[in-house]
C-alpha cells in the first residue's frame, strides 16, 4: 500500500496483515481494492434491480418512456416522479460502473 499505509496505525496492520496472508491476499492494497469492487457491485445490483423494476412496470426502455412522455400533453405526476427516480438510477449506474472498470485498472 505504499504510501497510504503509512496512514495506517502499526499494531493494526501487525494485526491485520496475517489475516489478510490466511485470506489469500498478497497486500493491504488487493484486499481494500477486492472490497471496494464488492461495494460497488452492491450498489450496482441494487441500481440494475431499480431500473429493471421500471422497465418491467412500464414495458420499455427509459428512453422510450422519455418519448412516451413528450408525446402526452397531460401530466402525469406519478410517470414523471417515476422518470426522476428511474433516470437518477441509471444515470448512477452508469457512473457505477465506470468507477468499477477505474478500479479494476488501478
Amino acid at each position: 500500500m505504499g504510501k497510504e499505509a503509512g496512514n495506517l496505525d502499526a499494531a493494526f496492520l501487525r494485526k491485520v496483515r496475517p489475516v489478510l496472508r490466511e485470506m489469500g491476499f498478497a497486500g493491504e492494497k488487493e484486499a481494500l481494492k477486492e472490497q471496494v469492487l464488492l461495494l460497488l457491485l452492491s450498489k450496482i445490483s441494487r441500481y440494475e434491480a431499480e431500473c429493471a423494476f421500471f422497465e418491467k412496470k412500464y414495458g420499455m426502455s427509459l428512453e422510450e418512456f422519455v418519448k412516451h412522455l413528450e408525446s402526452h400533453e397531460k401530466e402525469d405526476f406519478e410517470k414523471e416522479d417515476d422518470l426522476l427516480d428511474w433516470r437518477f438510477a441509471s444515470e448512477t449506474l452508469d457512473e457505477l460502473k465506470q468507477r468499477v472498470q477505474e478500479i479494476e485498472r488501478a
